[in-house]
């Protein structure tokens, strides 16, 4: 065989094999898991119930069944109606509610941070801008997420909304 071919080769193995390992690196999956989640949020004007189903699973398989939200602010007014610890079942039929309103969400100047990633843990802040005219919403949202790798896949644990 020809070298130069044998060269291409080599480079396109090898930088397959490096797109493969950095594609699929725990900060890349908890980043687009996080990604996930905010558009998971998001209700354009045309989205019907069929999507709404969709996005709820895509919700539900996100978080770790003992995942817990507690809820750090004052200044969100129906915050403290639902308490300060929601579990998994409650935030899956609340997502559920949400996505069949007829209440359009748009989600901007989102900003996804991984803090730190040790062991099968990992720590992400995220921050949003999240609106919606129709219920009057318009709420920057500061919260930190917990990771924990449960049998190979990233899940959220707990996750704070903090002022």
């Amino acid at each position: 065989m020809n070298k130069k071919l044998l060269t291409i080769i080599a480079i396109i193995i090898i930088c397959g094999t490096g797109l493969y390992f950095w594609w699929f690196s725990d900060s890349k999956v908890v980043t687009r898991s996080t990604e996930s989640l905010i558009e998971c949020f998001q209700k354009e004007p045309g989205d019907g119930r069929f999507g709404g189903a969709i996005t709820t699973s895509t919700f539900r398989d996100i978080l770790d069944d003992e995942v817990t939200l507690t809820i750090n602010r004052a200044d969100i007014p129906y915050a403290s109606e639902l308490g300060t610890t929601l579990i998994k079942a409650e935030l899956v039929q609340m997502h559920s509610g949400l996505v069949n309103s007829p209440a359009i969400v748009t989600i901007t100047d989102k900003q996804i941070t991984i803090n730190d990633i040790t062991n099968d843990t990992a720590n992400v802040t995220l921050n949003f801008q999240i609106k919606s005219p129709q219920v009057k919403l318009d709420h920057k949202i500061n919260s930190i997420l917990i990771y924990q790798k449960i049998d190979g896949d990233w899940k959220i644990s707990q996750a704070t909304i903090t002022e």
